[in-house]
């Protein structure tokens, strides 16, 4: 191994790091980050935020978290900016202008890499923000001219069929984007059958006029089960598209606790699994939910679900349990995994990293989903190997000293570091970040909830500006493998030619679809590790593209080449027919 490395370097075809594992802190988001996604052929990231005053521009002290005195508008206005640009390379600001409330919104990509924004929240008509509970915002990818970016949202003039917020995303195979589920109403916690929108619809990729909404069936309950967990607590469902062999909108589908694979395109049940045990684990119990990589040959799905919150009223408590599924299985079961390292963890954003791993990121150690919600802030993450023996799968990494509870994000760079931003249980803005009067009783849907908030009294959590960088350990080696050549795009079951800086036995091409960022979920998130041939001295490689769309959805995607388990920097490719 080390003789390799030496000669690799002598040859100077790798690229010679500095980077330690662990957090750095390196800029300021502008807005409150509640979702995130990065425009693919960019060195950029898009935080958006639901629409109130922001004090993140110019002026934040990076060291403290303090905020500029300054509020931070569109030029020219009293309008708050509610969404930014961040330039990753210079850590600076753009003003963004979705021009409809994005508030807990949901997103997904096109085949090209434009990405969908849809759903939203209440219009605020003094300040010029429209209505988003039905909006579709469309934002280009890149390149971008000498990377001096100027895109910025278009507001679709064709809008959902229904009033969505918290819905759940995911692109099928066709390039249709799915919209799933959610409430007709926002600023609120717990979802009411008065208010519930237990239906899905299409934003079709080629702009055609969709069918109408179609009921899910396991979104559905009574106003008598308002107040029964299992049921009710139905937001932002988990979606992960499922590999097979006809190239079918067959989803992998959580609700509450119930479990299902549903045929999208042709509105049916597939398959009924068995119920997430013991509690349910959509918002607000906020669980993380991961496909695990997908692997050559046969790609057979697995899921990862960890931690959330339980039904317990008023006072949920988080969860330390783990279980994985293989929904294809002929009698598929939640099977027990290691609990997580650090105790109960709720409204975790997990993320695929290129050497096969997760990343557990993010959240609280006490409570629930939802603004003051939650305390004890999850400040150590830690990855999970699913290769590891059970019982040594979690490996803990050093901690932040930045609170990032409801409302933060985390997504996978090109780098393959990870960017980190975002915290406001506020939901507004807030320098003190206190509990609200009431406490700890709340209004939901027009009268008082029946759960209490879990934010204690005496804690503080303002609005959360500072955006950090994470480095996984594979940064902490000296020298890291370069992709030399890659194909711009690939095509499904096709072959293609890649040259990697290093050679190794231990060699893996992988795509990433870093995907859409919000409130835990990792929308679209998939990793799939491809098909290549033994290594050769000249660090050339064949390697055969995924079989189908169902496997690995049209789009543009990172490809890393691993080696030895350390990762290149990741390059854009666009995988297609």
């Amino acid at each position: 191994m080390q003789s390799r490395l030496l000669r690799a370097a002598a040859l100077a075809t790798v690229v010679h790091q500095a980077a330690a594992s662990g957090f750095r802190t390196v800029g300021s988001s502008g807005v409150a980050a509640q979702l995130l996604f990065l425009p693919p052929y960019t060195d950029k990231a898009v935080f958006l935020d639901n629409y109130h005053a922001n004090y993140g521009g110019p002026g934040v002290d990076l060291a403290t978290g303090a905020h500029s005195t300054e509020p931070y508008n569109y030029d020219g206005t009293n309008t708050a900016v509610f969404a930014t640009e961040y330039d990753l390379k210079t850590n600076t600001l753009r003003k963004l202008h979705p021009q409809t409330n994005t508030f807990c919104s949901a997103g997904a990509f096109l085949p090209d890499g434009t990405m969908v924004n849809f759903a939203g929240a209440e219009p605020d008509a003094k300040a010029g923000v429209g209505d988003g509970f039905n909006g579709i915002r469309t934002y280009p990818p890149g390149p971008c001219a000498g990377d001096v970016c100027d895109m910025d949202f278009t507001v679709n003039k064709a809008y959902l069929q229904a009033k969505r917020w918290y819905p759940g995303a995911e692109t099928l195979p066709n390039g249709d984007v799915l919209a799933v589920g959610g409430s007709n109403v926002g600023g609120l916690v717990l979802n009411e059958a008065s208010i519930n929108v237990p239906t899905y619809e299409l934003v079709k990729a080629d702009g055609s006029a969709p069918p109408p909404p179609v009921t899910l069936p396991i979104l559905e309950f009574t106003d008598a089960e308002n107040n029964q967990p299992n049921k009710s607590y139905n937001l932002y469902p988990i979606l992960h598209l499922m590999p097979n062999p006809r190239a079918a909108s067959e989803v992998f589908t959580v609700a509450g606790n119930q479990a299902i694979i549903w045929d999208y395109h042709n509105d049916k049940l597939v398959k009924t699994l068995p119920d997430t045990p013991l509690e349910p684990r959509t918002f607000p119990s906020s669980a993380t939910s991961i496909l695990l990589p997908l692997e050559a040959p046969d790609y057979e799905p697995t899921v990862l679900m960890c931690g959330g919150s339980s039904g317990d009223i008023p006072d949920p408590q988080a969860l330390d349990d783990c279980y994985t599924i293989q929904p294809h299985a002929e009698n598929p079961v939640w099977e027990t995994d290691d609990n997580l390292p650090n105790g109960p963890q709720v409204m975790t954003d997990g993320i695929n990293l290129p050497d096969g791993t997760i990343l557990f990121i993010n959240g609280a150690h006490r409570g629930s989903g939802g603004g003051f919600q939650a305390d004890d802030p999850a400040r150590t993450p830690f990855v999970y190997n699913p290769k590891a023996p059970r019982g040594t799968r979690f490996t803990n990494m050093p901690a932040s000293s930045i609170p990032r509870l409801y409302h933060s994000v985390a997504t996978l760079l090109p780098s393959g570091e990870v960017l980190v931003a975002g915290s406001n249980p506020m939901v507004g803005y807030t320098a003190d970040g206190g509990v609200p009067a009431g406490w700890p009783k709340f209004g939901n849907n027009g009268h008082t909830a029946f759960l209490n908030q879990q934010q204690r009294e005496t804690s503080k959590y303002p609005t959360e500006y500072r955006v950090e960088i994470f480095s996984p350990r594979y940064m902490d080696a000296v020298y890291r493998p370069q992709l030399l050549k890659a194909p711009e795009a690939i095509f499904y079951g096709k072959t293609f030619a890649i040259k990697s800086s290093m050679e190794s036995e231990d060699l893996e091409v992988v795509i990433i679809n870093p995907g859409f960022h919000t409130h835990g979920m990792n929308m679209q998130q998939r990793m799939i590790k491809l098909q290549g041939s033994a290594g050769k001295a000249s660090g050339q490689h064949v390697v055969t593209a995924p079989p189908g769309p169902s496997t690995a959805q049209p789009g543009v995607y990172l490809m890393f080449v691993v080696v030895d388990g350390i990762p290149s920097e990741g390059k854009w490719v666009k995988l297609s027919y």
